[in-house]
């Protein structure tokens, strides 16, 4: 990832498990995991950016009160689909995870008691800045062959579909191998002109072997951040460059009922992503956004659904992190159309690594959703948005209208079930009582302190 300055920002037991390390050449194995409570699906929840105990707390039912501000849902003003949230299973990730296995019940499960409840995955089909090895898969002209590391990640994956069954997978290589670039190495360069031929074979190969394997492939992008290289696993590629791959990795990904995403760059770089889309139209389904440069309104009216596919906190503090994500990624994001929203490190240690040391790039500061050191495993305020988040919207809900009083930020949808989820954030500077008004079902009102993130699941 490409970290641009801007703004301030951004335990369930699982049983006797068995692991092994995650090191390269060494998979990681789990033994089969008991069955644990489950978690309602409606109800109200606030998380504070500075109450440990008021983290994911669930609130008993609607509390009276002079409502002081309203979040006012509008279920007839239907809009895009949503698809779910998730994270980077980076190098760094899967070693972590490994060390910690029940942290991937608490990530994934959805419906574990204080889990995130996440249901994507973005998988790297190389080495990143978040690797501690420089590794790309084998590829002879016919055959791809993982890497020990990407072997893993798979192995990981496979673990996590068993626990949340509607697991997608959104596959993105940080670079092609060496010789296809220019200069030739991991590190850095463009891709060749004379081997985009090869790089879209090795794609579509990939693809396939991601599949054998087990892995819920849904989709795929074309390189991380194309606009950009620098001293890590890295690679730009031109607009023409994209164009030509789309052209031919998109409708052999359709022909196997999987999809191909756009760009998987910042939203300043809306015009790159209209120029690739317009040249190669019907190839690419979705287009993946990051945060790090530019607004999410410049997301909005891009020629097919977008999703934000990489965003991450740093060395922020959690107030600044919830009123930064509330705004971006849930209020102005949604509105723009996104169709999801993923962060980039599952997992991170106190360094923020294991990361690529050898690097004079790269990103130290990125918070994971969860830091783990020895066996001490701590929620960052990313993870608290996220399941915020996936407590309001289950995949498949519709995104629907909403308005507010100045100083909150909301998104709210009409789920699969008939529920109508809400998730708020009180960015007033006081104390208010909040009241979610949906037409045809009781008001509810409830306390949210300053800065708190709140998310009401309600009945039909």
């Amino acid at each position: 990832m490409h970290l641009v300055p801007r703004p301030p920002r951004l335990l369930l037991l699982l049983g006797i498990l068995a692991i092994t390390s995650a090191v390269a050449g060494v998979l990681v194995t789990y033994d089969a995991t008991p069955q644990h409570p489950a978690e309602d699906r409606t109800g109200i929840w606030v998380t504070s950016p500075s109450d440990p105990s008021r983290r994911l707390l669930r609130l008993g039912g609607s509390r009276g009160g002079q409502v002081t501000a309203w979040v006012r849902v509008h279920p007839t003003d239907r809009r895009q689909v949503w698809r779910g949230t998730g994270a980077a299973m980076t190098d760094a990730s899967v070693e972590l995870l490994a060390r910690a296995p029940d942290s991937l019940r608490r990530l994934f499960d959805p419906v574990a008691m204080g889990g995130a409840h996440l249901n994507w995955v973005r998988l790297p089909l190389s080495s990143t800045d978040m690797s501690p090895q420089l590794w790309t898969w084998g590829w002879d002209g016919t055959t791809a062959s993982p890497s020990p590391w990407a072997q893993n990640a798979m192995s990981t994956v496979a673990k996590v579909k068993k626990m949340q069954p509607r697991l997608h997978v959104v596959a993105t290589p940080w670079t092609a191998p060496r010789w296809m670039k220019q200069p030739a190495g991991v590190r850095g360069g463009t891709l060749r002109d004379d081997a985009i031929d090869q790089y879209a074979a090795l794609l579509v190969a990939q693809a396939d072997e991601l599949r054998s394997r087990g892995v819920p492939l849904t989709a795929l992008t074309l390189g991380n951040e194309p606009g950009y290289s620098a001293d890590y696993s890295s690679m730009r590629m031109t607009t023409t460059q994209q164009v030509k791959l789309g052209n031919l990795v998109g409708p052999k990904l359709h022909d196997r009922g999987l999809e191909l995403w756009a760009v998987d760059h910042n939203w300043a770089d809306r015009a790159g992503y209209d120029a690739v889309l317009a040249g190669a139209p019907g190839a690419f389904d979705s287009a993946a956004f990051h945060c790090y440069a530019g607004k999410p309104g410049q997301m909005a009216g891009v020629g097919v659904p977008p999703m934000v596919s990489e965003c991450t906190g740093t060395r922020d503090s959690w107030r600044k992190s919830f009123a930064w994500d509330a705004r971006r990624l849930l209020s102005e994001s949604i509105s723009a159309g996104s169709t999801g929203l993923m962060m980039w490190n599952l997992a991170v240690d106190p360094q923020g690594g294991p990361r690529d040391l050898a690097s004079t790039a790269g990103c130290a500061s990125c918070r994971g959703l969860l830091t783990v050191d020895g066996s001490e495993v701590t929620a960052g305020p990313e993870f608290y948005l996220l399941a915020h988040l996936a407590r309001a919207a289950d995949p498949g809900a519709r995104v629907i209208g909403s308005s507010t009083t100045p100083g909150t930020s909301a998104a709210a949808f009409l789920d699969p079930d008939g529920t109508v989820g809400v998730m708020a954030f009180n960015g007033t500077g006081k104390d208010r009582v909040m009241g979610i008004d949906v037409p045809g079902r009781p008001e509810v009102h409830t306390k949210v302190h300053a800065g708190e993130l709140l998310t009401v699941r309600s009945t039909r």
